[in-house]
């Protein structure tokens, strides 16, 4: 379960990113949700289907799917194009990779 504050604009959000969060381009963004949840969300920067994801983050379509679920229900990604499920970034998760590399 990942809770956090509610807040109403990216300022908020940008307050959850701590000093001591690891170093790299992904790193306060990783320290948030987690190191595969981190590369699923990266992942999903083109579109993509649960298998698509696995393979691009090195995990299981069932990891992938469940972590994608996971960042669909916090309006991170969307998941639907017509009759399958492909995981596009939302605009609040485009601001958050935003705000995890700078």
């Amino acid at each position: 379960m990942l809770r956090h504050p509610v807040v109403r604009d990216l300022a908020g959000y940008r307050s959850v990113w701590t000093p001591s969060a690891p170093a790299g381009p992904d790193g306060a963004l990783s320290a948030l949700p987690g190191a595969t949840r981190a590369r699923v969300l990266l992942a999903a920067e083109a579109p993509a289907g649960a298998g698509d994801l696995a393979r691009r983050t090195g995990t299981s379509p069932a990891t992938a799917s469940h972590h994608a679920t996971v960042l669909r229900a916090a309006g991170l990604l969307t998941g639907r194009d017509g009759n399958g499920v492909r995981h596009t970034l939302t605009p609040l998760g485009r601001a958050l990779l935003a705000g995890g590399s700078g």
